[in-house]
């Protein structure tokens, strides 16, 4: 397996932009759980196939912190709105230790398995919710950043917290991390200061329904593109009941509400409201989103958590 070693110096000025809105792979799910149970869901947000291996993708982490990242290569065609999802190659039943399998469903998740032996200095897939984790693509000079999580040469010790909340490290520690569907493009240069909670979602350990599929506003089939104009207020937000109220200061034409599988749960039309309370059939716990029409024709979309 090939690992690409760069310097701190030389990392940094390759993150050049290297990408626009719904133009390129997005890291779209980070799943760090219990045991060996790691993977990773790669998005297409553009409107063509792209393919992994003919576009010299890679990606890794660093480790420790040490701003080198190690890196390898991946392969495979992802088409339009769809996903890959690569999960550490940990599948004999029998091992234990270092070695345990990862969990059956993540197994059935997956799309690509990758770096099925631990090398301290070749383990690109081997990480920790306090390892910056990378997208690239390109060779040489050409190598330019597509996409990470975290912040170069940063240790947080643990995981990245919300600034100025310690009591958040596990955002991204023994979590499972989705990418909000307002994400169109990846991170293509390393954040000043790393705060997860503004393009992730955070879900509990070995949380592994949600890989296999990606909401986002690039790919929305009911027609919600990058281009919002109207605003609107989802209240409460959390829900702990089926109950909640959207309003706007103009005019809505209908609203849906939609699973993290895709599935329409709520939906209805109405002649033109500023104001309009909604209860939710039963349905489990989850992260929601509640799309608007607007009178001029236009959407917007919210995210709805249900405790």
């Amino acid at each position: 397996m090939k690992t690409i070693l760069l310097t701190s110096a030389a990392f940094a000025l390759a993150l050049s932009l290297s990408a626009q809105d719904c133009g390129d792979i997005i890291i779209s799910e980070y799943v760090e759980a219990s045991s060996n149970n790691k993977a990773i869901e790669l998005y297409n947000a553009s409107d063509a196939p792209i393919d992994l291996g003919l576009g010299n993708y890679q990606f890794g982490r660093e480790r420790n912190g040490n701003g080198i990242p190690m890196l390898m290569p991946i392969t495979g065609i992802i088409q339009p709105g769809d996903v890959r999802v690569f999960a550490l190659d940990k599948r004999n039943p029998d091992g234990t230790g270092l070695e345990a399998p990862i969990d059956a469903a993540l197994e059935a998740a997956a799309d690509t398995f990758v770096n099925p032996t631990y090398i301290e200095t070749n383990s690109p897939f081997y990480f920790n919710g306090d390892d910056a984790f990378y997208l690239t693509k390109g060779t040489g000079a050409q190598q330019t950043l597509v996409d990470m999580i975290g912040k170069t040469a940063e240790d947080p010790g643990g995981g990245w917290s919300v600034p100025g909340d310690p009591n958040t490290s596990w955002w991204t520690e023994d979590n499972t991390l989705i990418r909000k569907p307002s994400v169109l493009q990846g991170v293509t240069m390393s954040p000043v200061v790393f705060d997860p909670s503004l393009q992730w979602d955070s879900l509990p350990n070995n949380t592994f329904d949600s890989l296999g599929f990606h909401r986002c506003a690039c790919h929305l089939t009911i027609g919600v593109k990058e281009e919002i104009r109207s605003a609107f207020s989802v209240f409460p937000n959390p829900i702990s009941r089926g109950e909640f109220a959207v309003k706007s200061s103009k005019q809505m034409t209908s609203f849906v509400v939609i699973s993290g599988s895709g599935q329409v749960v709520r939906e209805r039309e109405f002649i033109n409201g500023s104001y309009i309370s909604v209860e939710l059939p039963e349905v489990a716990p989850g992260i929601y989103m509640v799309v608007v029409e607007f009178e001029d024709g236009t959407h917007n979309f919210q995210k709805l958590i249900y405790r």
